[in-house]
């Protein structure tokens, strides 16, 4: 009893050593939300390819016997091989020709002096006796491309304001699903929300990747971020965060908006929803989805609501709502109206309350039931053929009223 801890330690480290299978080439890889698009070479894949996704990059290739891919793929290379096994637990190991290995019941058949012999696969170390021979060793090296499951990534999209400036903070969350480290090099991430999963090109992959200088470019409607040239290690089943361009922005315009519908029996008090609404226009090149809202007071991010941004692009200005306004509060009343038939002419009034001890911008939106024919009143402007506008400011703690006449026809 004395002997088995040491016994156990050389069996763990011996095991250990001999089993752990050797570091490949860093891969090229493409990675997409749902899956990734894998460059390596064809002599040991480093991750699982999904089924009819396997593209020999030259012509003339030799064939692939080895798609297998899991931890037990050095017991797979020792079949038809003298091996010796060690119990991982106790004082026990067998020596012969490894024969079969059957990955649904985890065991492994072993042939000793003859006698096959059925062993459970996870109780033991696998210690290989012989040197491969010439004719045995690995089909020449050539590229490959394939889709797997096991590499993708989420984007993680926030907008911070603070006072007069929006911060776009954009990073990448690279999930590694698989039971290996994945090691990288002038890889890319590509942003696509297609329904069906799609191969991507190669060749425009390989322009991406070439890219010296990292920045998110858009290239045939797709949007693709390169990863640069340094080598990049995601840990086994694990998640890293990686930065992507961020840029700064100033706030051109923050007002409190409400919309609405009027109809034909509209009467009485209408209480307004007032919404905070931003307004800025993007610095940098950015990427499409959904984005956290934050206010930022001192060292603290208050949240917001979240938005969704179908276009990211260099000088496109943006107009964002981030949260129900809790300063501006107001109705609209009917006072007056010709007919509850169209033509009418209608008499409005619209009152706007500031809680706050500050000026703030406000914005009634308006669509009637009706072609507006004639506007009248102040700070009133016509959007369309049926919606107007009330917009202007109110001062801090204070109460303001206005009236304007519509005049509508069918």
């Amino acid at each position: 009893m004395k002997k088995q801890p040491s016994y156990l330690c050389i069996g763990i480290l011996l095991g250990t050593a001999l089993v752990q299978p050797t570091f490949a080439a860093p891969i090229h890889a493409v990675i997409g939300l749902n899956n990734s698009q894998i460059v390596e070479s064809s002599q040991q894949l480093s991750l699982t390819p999904n089924p009819g996704t396997l593209i020999p990059l030259e012509e003339n290739f030799s064939p692939i016997t080895h798609l297998q891919n899991s931890l037990n793929t050095n017991w797979f290379d020792e079949i038809g091989r003298k091996i010796r096994v060690e119990h991982k637990q106790r004082e026990l190991n067998y020596t012969g020709t490894l024969t079969k290995i059957e990955q649904d019941t985890r065991s492994f058949l072993l042939t000793i002096n003859n006698r096959p012999t059925t062993l459970p696969l996870d109780d033991f170390y696998l210690i290989p006796l012989e040197q491969p021979d010439i004719k045995d060793s690995p089909t020449p090296s050539y590229p490959v491309s394939y889709q797997t499951n096991q590499l993708s990534w989420t984007p993680q999209l926030s907008l911070i304001f603070d006072n007069d400036r929006v911060f776009v903070s954009q990073q990448a969350l690279l999930h590694n699903h698989s039971s290996t480290t994945i090691k990288m090099q002038d890889s890319l991430l590509h942003y696509s929300r297609g329904s069906t999963p799609q191969r991507f090109k190669v060749e425009r992959s390989s322009l991406a990747m070439s890219d010296s200088q990292p920045e998110i470019s858009y290239q045939d409607n797709e949007v693709s971020y390169s990863l640069g040239h340094n080598l990049l290690s995601i840990a086994p089943y694990s998640n890293t965060l990686y930065p992507l361009p961020s840029s700064n922005s100033k706030v051109d315009r923050q007002s409190h908006t409400a919309n609405l519908y009027t109809h034909n029996n509209s009467s009485g008090r209408i209480d307004l929803s007032f919404y905070n609404s931003v307004s800025f226009t993007f610095k940098k090149e950015g990427l499409p989805g959904e984005y956290n809202t934050f206010w930022k007071r001192e060292n603290l991010l208050i949240p917001g609501n979240k938005v969704m941004l179908n276009t990211v692009r260099t000088g496109y200005p943006l107009n964002v709502i981030t949260n129900k306004s809790q300063d501006i509060t107001g109705y609209l009343t009917l006072e007056n109206a010709s007919s509850q038939k169209l033509p009418s002419t209608q008499v409005w009034q619209v009152t706007i309350e500031n809680h706050s001890n500050k000026i703030q911008n406000y914005s009634v939106e308006q669509s009637t039931n009706g072609i507006i024919e004639v506007l009248e009143g102040n700070d009133v402007t016509k959007v369309n053929a049926n919606r107007l506008r009330i917009a202007g400011k109110i001062k801090a703690n204070s109460k303001k009223t206005l009236t304007y006449k519509i005049e509508l026809k069918n």
